[in-house]
């Protein structure tokens, strides 16, 4: 759908074309009435299209992305995150296109139909900040959860399904400080034609900035928390680890004390007519003797060894 937001008041001109979900016909009228080329009409159409600017003579072309806000929570890819939103400025005429207009523009197109003196490149300048503030809502989000994840982690174990969801926010995060690291260089290379708004598009560099560094800071505190998350686990299993070798030490140690007891019990149960001991009549006193001897001679041979801890 093509749709008229500003007009000159003497000539009645567009000045100002909004185009919603853009047939490719209504693209190729645009591009011959306007003088468009072909590839960066092309380029309109194309979905996964990343941040850019092209200047061909007179007529600037950016392509930029701005944070869905119908997004879901568990999406994390750039056609999914983000919408594309494509800018032709020329001498006496600006176009905008995308397939779903986000509530910014709707915001910036009332704006300017209440003012009676336009200028183009102040339209383009606010389309780029208002573009650029989207991402300060999804990074607020983020901080929130990382502080959310930074309490489960030094106070009780996360479970499994809080992992799922860190996940998930820093593929968010590595989304979003890529789109904000392709709108910085897209803002370097942009050259307002008046020097008058040198200034605007100075502010909206830093807020660009302001925010990938932000993005960075939190993706940092994740990687610090899934460090942290895995010395834990190491810790856990090492204590774990440490139990267990205490545990098949301690059975270790009773076996080998009852490992004679029950050879001397086996050879004195078999009963055998030739065994002279059977017929002592302190036959029964000498086993115990030496059953009890033979458990002290291997409890000092431990002890010796530092097998066993004196307590």
């Amino acid at each position: 759908m093509v749709e008229v937001i500003l007009r000159d008041e003497n000539t009645g001109q567009p000045l100002w074309i909004d185009v919603t979900e853009p047939t490719r016909a209504e693209l190729e009228t645009l591009a011959r009435d306007y003088r468009l080329h072909f590839k960066l009409v092309s380029d309109c159409l194309e979905v996964g299209h990343l941040p850019k600017l092209e200047k061909v003579d007179t007529l600037t072309f950016l392509i930029l992305r701005a944070f869905d806000e119908t997004s879901h929570a568990g999406d994390d890819s750039v056609n999914k995150i983000t919408q594309k939103i494509a800018i032709f400025l020329g001498d006496r005429f600006l176009i905008t296109v995308h397939r779903n207009a986000p509530p910014f523009l709707e915001e910036i197109r009332a704006k300017y139909r209440a003012l009676k003196t336009v200028y183009l490149q102040m339209v383009l300048l606010d389309i780029m900040l208002a573009a650029v503030e989207t991402y300060q809502h999804l990074l607020r989000d983020a901080e929130t959860k990382v502080e959310s994840f930074e309490a489960a982690v030094l106070n009780e174990r996360p479970a499994e399904a809080a992992w799922n969801d860190v996940f998930r926010t820093k593929c968010r995060l590595t989304v979003t400080k890529r789109m904000l690291w392709h709108s910085m260089h897209v803002l370097q290379r942009f050259h307002p034609r008046s020097a008058e708004n040198l200034p605007l598009v100075q502010d909206v560099r830093e807020r660009v900035e302001s925010l990938n560094f932000f993005a960075e800071s939190l993706l940092d505190d994740l990687h610090n928390l899934q460090s942290i998350q895995l010395s834990l686990n190491s810790n856990r299993l090492s204590e774990s680890s440490n139990r267990t070798n205490e545990v098949v030490r301690l059975l270790t140690v009773f076996s080998l004390f009852f490992l004679p007891m029950n050879f001397i019990v086996g050879v004195y149960g078999m009963n055998f007519p030739g065994m002279p001991e059977l017929q002592w009549h302190h036959g029964y006193a000498f086993v115990w003797g030496l059953i009890i001897s033979t458990v002290v001679a291997i409890y000092f041979w431990f002890r010796r060894r530092g097998w066993l801890r004196a307590e």
